[in-house]
């Protein structure tokens, strides 16, 4: 499969919105900024709407071509992209635990190793950003076995989870006794996921989907922005709480993913020019690797030049661009022998 246009656009806008989110924890940071900054965590939920939707158009272009979803080809591929940058990290973390004075406990290294680290409240800030991969990695196991067997009432099944994210939102909040329970620390944020892989599944179906022109009328666009502007100042300051609690992630996720079907063909608009545009393409290809190792040049007990603003983006920058050739690139070419 050839890549999707935008989404590599996408993908940069959504480790730059967490750049900033966490960039207002450093020394250097403009105080003045550092609450419109926290905001900035929308970028996950961006990250979390491509993912639904890239993994199921991959997984359904595969069943096009093939006749079938192959299970055990899928989860090669996923832990060839996904363990090499991922244990370089963690490992590199707990050796320099020491030097830098800061505590990892068995506790932690056991939900980070077994992906459950969204289960654990309590987890340590240079590997507590790796909760985000246990999300996915919880929908890697669910996913593709669902798409499988209930492939007749998938879409159905999707909009069930998808409801139940709502109501986990609530649960956490509300009862959070019963977080384990209810499972909300994976559906309160997977909803976004699921959304996306709604959005794959409708695309897959119909090809002419999102060449629909009403993804393409500005005015729906602009209203797709403001929705998400609205609902990230509504979540973010606690206000009209029975609205923007158990739906404010579902209309943010719904609006990204507008967008997403806005991009995802050739346009001469000047967003998708952007979005296209070699730097942003370049920012979204090392995108993982950023959002891997950036966590431990933000905050630490030591004040290092490293960890001052704006120097620490550029050696987040430098380190992640090594990552992706010296690490990520010799894995994804390794994957290609495996799998013939």
């Amino acid at each position: 499969m050839t890549r999707i246009p935008s989404l590599d656009g996408f993908r940069a806008i959504s480790i730059l919105l967490v750049l900033i989110c966490h960039s207002r924890l450093s020394a250097g940071f403009p105080t003045a900024y550092a609450d419109l900054a926290r905001h900035g965590k929308i970028g996950v939920t961006i990250f979390f709407v491509i993912s639904g939707f890239l993994i199921t158009s991959l997984l359904l272009t595969e069943e096009q071509k093939n006749g079938k979803i192959k299970l055990s080809a899928f989860y090669i591929k996923r832990a060839f992209r996904i363990l090499p940058v991922f244990v370089l990290y963690t490992a590199f973390v707990l050796l320099m635990k020491d030097s830098q004075g800061y505590t990892i406990t068995n506790n932690d290294l056991l939900h980070v190793l077994t992906f459950t680290a969204n289960f654990d409240p309590d987890n340590s800030w240079f590997l507590g950003h790796l909760w985000t991969l246990s999300v996915e990695e919880q929908f890697y196991l669910l996913w593709p076995v669902l798409l499988i067997f209930c492939r007749k009432y998938i879409k159905p099944i999707l909009i069930i989870l998808i409801a139940y994210g709502c109501i986990a939102r609530v649960i956490d909040f509300k009862f959070p006794a019963y977080k384990v329970i209810s499972l909300s620390p994976f559906f309160m944020y997977a909803d976004a996921i699921l959304l996306g892989a709604l959005g794959g599944v409708i695309n897959a179906e119909n090809r002419d989907f999102s060449r629909h022109k009403i993804f393409q009328y500005y005015p729906l666009q602009l209203l797709a922005l403001g929705i998400i502007t609205l609902f990230v100042y509504l979540s973010g300051y606690g206000k009209m709480a029975y609205i923007a609690l158990p739906f404010g992630g579902l209309f943010i996720s719904v609006s990204i993913m507008f967008l997403i079907f806005a991009y995802v063909n050739p346009t001469p608009n000047l967003l998708y020019k952007l979005l296209n545009s070699k730097i942003l393409i370049h920012i979204g290809v090392l995108s993982y690797s950023i959002y891997v190792w950036q966590q431990y040049f933000f905050v630490g007990k030591e004040l290092v030049w490293y960890r001052v603003w704006p120097l620490n983006i550029l050696v987040i920058y430098a380190i992640s661009l090594a990552s992706y050739y010296l690490c990520e690139q010799p894995f994804l070419r390794m994957r290609r022998y495996v799998l013939k």
